[in-house]
């Protein structure tokens, strides 16, 4: 079974704004980096999740 880290947001079909509140709140509770994982169609949508946080 694979694990996944804490810290690790998985981007999928949801709305942009879900990840980057998703990467926001981990950031308020203490994490010193969030991990945007997409695969195929979705990585865009990471890039731009990623890009609003930073």
């Amino acid at each position: 079974m694979a694990t996944i880290e804490t810290g690790t947001i998985l981007v999928g079909q949801k709305p942009v704004m879900n990840y980057v509140l998703a990467a926001v709140i981990q950031f308020n509770q203490g994490a010193q980096r969030v991990i945007l994982k997409a695969r195929g169609r979705s990585i865009s949508k990471a890039v731009d999740a990623a890009e609003i946080v930073r």
